[in-house]
């Protein structure tokens, strides 16, 4: 049996208000929700990015509230893009302070204390506890620049967004509007500002785009620990796929300007990453590198230009076909570091993280270890050699 209420019947105090904002407002909330939503709400953001519109100095509690809500949806888009897939953690307890020795001459190891190395399993939020993604004002500071740039108009009438210290959250919203912008002209407007350059993770996701002559990305610490390394464990698979198109394109490119320029951020980007890595025994966070180099080298394709502008020079050309190596030469500092996990004993504290990251090497194992430190001698070399295959399957 079904009951109907006529329209009358129903008390409006009881119909929840509408939110009212400003226009301006209106179209912060919009950028922001287009950039947590992703690719499903991002058809028309070269529309969104070129009606530009000036911003209130201040917003209104209301919009206030509506921004942070928004937000709060930040680990959902994770989850979207990979974060629920099941993967495996390290875990190291952080060890405590060595208690003076229990006796004159007692041995050094019995007073010392040993950290706790765990692997954790499962989804990502059930390998790590609930965490609280933080959102600073830069977040608002970044919102309403990209509302209020007209992204059509020509890049040297633009106001710059200078640098300012990122939270992880702040970070992942620049990452998200460099990976909506990706196909439009408004990324090369995007990875010039000092704000987007600040970003670790901008870096990790796409130095490609922030490519430049002299430029160097900021310390990959905060990636590597707390909540920045969940970020980077959930967009682990997005990030392999990025690199792996990035060395796919390399096989196109013919001057080799933009080659070295690209090869040089690589480079600092995978070299400061995994050393911040090594130094923070989270190795594991570096393991997007073998995920995006194995099906090259599982179909022998190697990331080199297939043919470089003949009227540079010779030696600009070799430097540009050395630059062309940078994910494999990341690839053999994990061959490195596998000679290491597998000189680790069942009964040291890393054994279950270097068990963890032996199987992750089986990805490459040695005949693509191999194959990646022949391919650094070829990019030696001006005279390329045929590859097995131009088919490649996706990581």
């Amino acid at each position: 049996m079904t009951t109907e209420l006529d329209a009358e019947e129903l008390d409006v105090d009881d119909l929840e208000e509408i939110p009212q904002v400003a226009a301006s407002e209106h179209d912060l909330i919009m950028m922001a929700r287009t950039l947590v939503m992703g690719p499903a709400a991002q058809d028309d953001i070269w529309t969104l990015l070129c009606a530009a519109r000036p911003c209130a100095p201040q917003i209104g509690p209301t919009c206030a509230a509506l921004l942070e809500d928004t937000l709060r949806h930040a680990w959902r888009a994770l989850w979207m893009r990979g974060g629920a897939r099941p993967a495996a953690s390290i875990s190291i307890s952080a060890a405590a302070p060595p208690a003076p020795p229990a006796a004159p001459g007692a041995p050094a190891w019995a007073s010392a204390s040993s950290r706790t190395v765990t692997i954790t399993r499962g989804r990502l939020w059930e390998r790590h506890a609930p965490a609280p993604l933080p959102f600073t004002s830069a977040s608002l500071v970044f919102l309403r620049w990209l509302v209020a740039t007209p992204f059509a108009a020509p890049a040297s009438t633009l106001t710059q967004l200078a640098a300012m210290p990122l939270s992880i959250g702040d970070q992942l919203l620049v990452y998200l509007a460099l990976d909506a912008a990706r196909t439009t002209p408004a990324v090369r407007v995007l990875a010039a500002q000092p704000f987007v350059r600040a970003a670790p993770l901008a870096w990790l996701g796409h130095a490609h785009a922030l490519a430049r002559r002299g430029a160097a990305p900021p310390s990959f610490g905060p990636l590597t620990e707390g909540v920045g390394a969940i970020v980077v464990e959930a967009l682990a698979g997005e990030l392999a796929r990025r690199w792996y198109a990035v060395e796919l394109g390399k096989r196109a490119m013919f001057e080799p300007e933009p080659l070295l320029d690209l090869g040089a951020a690589q480079d600092q980007t995978l070299t400061g990453f995994m050393t911040a890595c090594e130094a923070a025994a989270r190795r594991d966070l570096a393991a997007f590198v073998l995920d995006a180099a194995a099906p090259l080298l599982l179909r022998n394709v190697m990331p080199a230009p297939l043919q470089l502008d003949p009227n540079t020079t010779l030696a600009v050309r070799a430097q540009a076909r050395l630059a062309a190596g940078s994910l494999v030469r990341a690839v053999v500092r994990w061959g490195e570091w596998d000679g290491l996990h597998r000189g680790v004993r069942y009964f040291d504290d890393d054994y279950p993280a270097a068990q963890l990251l032996l199987e992750r090497f089986e990805t490459i194992g040695p005949t693509g270890l191999g194959r990646a430190r022949h391919w650094l001698t070829e990019l030696a070399s001006l005279v390329p050699s045929p590859t097995a295959s131009d088919t490649v399957t996706a990581p």
